[in-house]
């Protein structure tokens, strides 16, 4: 397994229970969901930087 680094993050009540609603719809749980978006966003942005 790798290195797991945990971090708090504050998210608007609003916004955090329709990320709750997309994790449930797509059968993971809010901290897969988030980490998911983080990881395409990254990957979007270091793509872009590269081109």
């Amino acid at each position: 397994m790798s290195d797991v680094s945990k971090t708090t993050i504050n998210l608007p009540s609003d916004l955090k229970k329709e990320l709750k609603i997309m994790a449930i719809r797509e059968d993971t749980s809010l901290s897969g969901l988030i980490l998911k978006m983080i990881n395409e966003g990254y990957e979007a942005r270091t793509k872009d930087s590269v081109e």
